[in-house]
């Protein structure tokens, strides 16, 4: 099997006959969605290489005896890890850094329209994510349950009561899921194995929680206080069980601060819910606050719903959701760039993971969509 992998390359100079050809062991080049390539089959390596070095940049050697010729380095790539697998180098030039995997915003939302589609049933699901068992995990607003599901098909996996009325978000870390309900004084550390409560976080001054990420490895915490106007940040007392106090909080200038995207330590995003806008914060080393510019505005494309939830893809376009049946796409200056319509759903929150399978979670219709839109990248 090929799995991703990412480390320093050392080159191997090797003697083929027709000169000497650099190339890496135990690894292959592997193009994205369009290459210039073709596949030789039935040929000694020293004849393929012979072949190619003429014209072709790079060679996959492949242990059953084939080879794949590329004519062109491919825009988008990866080298993915094959045992007894070569890459060749004939013309000593080394490919560019790969281009994001999907730049061309069109032809995503084309293969989006034709994708593969799998619906479950489950009662007001509110934000997803991936646990490290691979189960897509969500929380059940109205009936408070931590509800697990195959990541593949959507068959349910688990269902788990949690305290507290109205669970509006869910958050993972370290092994621990993080729940919070809407107008509760302690947040929900469950272990994500066991799926038993390992601790009670208090959250006596927050009020309508609702993004949580975690910064400075794990050892802060920042929530959004839909009802406060506010980022409330949390410092980690201790690790096992979790726990952690409030420290401070920072009043933002929007309406209904809402869903986050975490990008690193010093810089993350949060959507403003009732103004559909999106906003960066980046740190302010001098003073410790946090720095706010607007990124998007959304507020003149649609009347109804809000800005629940922000995904950044691999080619750094937003994502906004806006609990309609529309997903609108912004580039990083906020200019917006193409719009994904889903018939029939109100979206409410979404995630993307690798070769753009999305996951799409529809509130108001007790519903999680998957979409594959059977991209390679």
């Amino acid at each position: 099997m090929a799995h991703l992998i990412v480390y320093c390359v050392i080159l191997t100079i090797i003697s083929v006959n027709c000169r000497q050809i650099p190339h890496i062991n135990n690894v292959f080049l592997q193009p994205g969605y369009t290459s210039n390539s073709t596949t030789i089959s039935n040929q000694t390596l020293s004849q393929c290489l012979c072949v190619s070095s003429l014209s072709c940049p790079a060679v996959n050697w492949f242990p059953n005896g084939t080879c794949q010729v590329f004519y062109s380095f491919p825009p988008t790539y990866r080298i993915r890890s094959m045992t007894a697998a070569r890459l060749y180098f004939p013309q000593k030039t080394y490919p560019n850094a790969s281009l994001c995997c999907m730049p061309d915003i069109n032809y995503l939302l084309n293969k989006l329209q034709s994708a593969s589609v799998t619906l479950a049933n489950i009662s007001n699901p509110r934000d997803m994510l991936i646990d490290d068992s691979g189960y897509l995990v969500t929380v059940e607003m109205s009936l408070n349950y931590l509800h697990r599901f195959n990541a593949t098909d959507l068959t349910s996996i688990s269902r788990t009561a949690i305290p507290g009325y109205y669970q509006m978000t869910v958050a993972y870390d370290q092994g621990v899921f993080y729940s919070t309900p809407n107008a509760g004084v302690l947040m929900n550390a469950i272990n994500s194995t066991t799926l038993a409560p390992v601790s009670n976080i208090s959250m006596a001054l927050i009020k309508d929680p609702r993004g949580i990420l975690f910064l400075d490895k794990s050892q802060t915490m920042m929530i959004t206080s839909n009802k406060n106007q506010s980022l409330l940040f949390f410092n980690r007392t201790s690790i096992a069980p979790p726990q952690y106090i409030y420290t401070y909080s920072q009043v933002v200038n929007n309406l209904s601060p809402h869903g986050v995207w975490y990008v690193n330590d010093s810089y993350f995003y949060v959507t403003s819910y009732a103004q559909k806008l999106v906003f960066g914060y980046s740190k302010n080393t001098t003073t410790g606050q946090w720095n706010e510019a607007l990124i998007v505005n959304a507020s003149m494309l649609t009347t109804s719903g809000g800005s629940t939830n922000i995904v950044i893809d691999e080619c750094g376009r937003l994502w906004v959701p806006q609990e309609t049946n529309t997903v609108y796409i912004f580039d990083q200056q906020g200019v917006l760039v193409g719009n994904y319509t889903i018939p029939g759903l109100a979206v409410s929150f979404m995630k993307i993971v690798d070769n753009y399978i999305m996951y799409l979670s529809d509130c108001a219709n007790n519903q999680i969509m998957r979409v594959n839109p059977n991209i390679q990248c």
